[in-house]
């Protein structure tokens, strides 16, 4: 999978050469066909159906920056609200210049596999979320929902609804992104890297369609959705 990283100006440095610690503003956001998504707002799938997206959370894991000198951690886990502009969260990081990005969808098994009340207010994996499946001793990875209506031609609210939640260890994806151009964090500066999640291609990608007519609610009992719509949305992340 190809992922493109927009660079701010730097020099090619190995690690540690560019004096103190720096720090990466890491930027979470949806957007359809380019464009930001809002929550409520109605754009046409791949099937020409009528879709609005009311809520798009995702857990992320083992973010690291990685390259032949090293590798910076950046953060173990932290859940994201991609809508309405996205969230971002700064972290820090070894100053240098890295070549990948390891990324992880969802919620590591051993994270799983926590108790969320042992985690204060404020944590990701806090039971606060709301993304804990207390039946599944086990936390929702991505969360999808909103409504759709077949008719293109289609006014007003949607009136179908869709609900999409991927979890259980057999979702989790992990991939190691090599970026197009390498990545510098310079000693004292924030440099900013955007992940984007392109809604429009969770429907598609070129060996699987999900048609919401018949793919619309998985949570939990539905793995060959789940496992598929897994699959969709990490095949849409793109970074700049």
């Amino acid at each position: 999978m190809a992922f493109a990283v927009a660079l701010l100006a730097g020099c090619h440095k190995p690690y540690g050469t560019d004096g103190p610690q720096g720090h990466v503003r890491f930027k979470v956001e949806a957007t359809w066909e380019g464009q930001p998504l809002q929550a409520g707002s109605v754009h046409l799938n791949v099937s020409n159906y009528r879709t609005q997206v009311e809520q798009l959370k995702v857990y992320l894991a083992e973010l690291r920056l990685t390259g032949p000198g090293g590798a910076s951690e950046l953060t173990e886990i932290a859940l994201f609200d991609a809508l309405n502009g996205g969230t971002q969260r700064v972290y820090a990081a070894e100053a240098g210049t890295y070549s990948d990005l390891h990324l992880g969808l969802g919620v590591p098994a051993a994270l799983n596999a926590s108790d969320p009340v042992l985690y204060p207010v404020g944590h990701p994996l806090s039971v606060s979320n709301g993304t804990y499946w207390t039946w599944a001793t086990g936390y929702r990875f991505v969360m999808f929902d909103g409504r759709y209506d077949t008719d293109p031609n289609g006014t007003g609210v949607p009136t179908s609804l869709f609900s999409i939640h991927t979890g259980m260890d057999p979702c989790y994806r992990v991939t190691d992104l090599h970026f197009a151009a390498p990545f510098t964090v310079n000693g004292g500066d924030t440099t900013d890297l955007v992940l984007r999640l392109e809604v429009d291609r969770f429907f598609h990608n070129s060996l699987d369609t999900i048609d919401l007519a018949v793919d619309h609610q998985a949570h939990g009992e539905n793995m060959p959705l789940a496992m598929r719509f897994s699959d969709h949305v990490l095949g849409s992340i793109t970074v700049q």
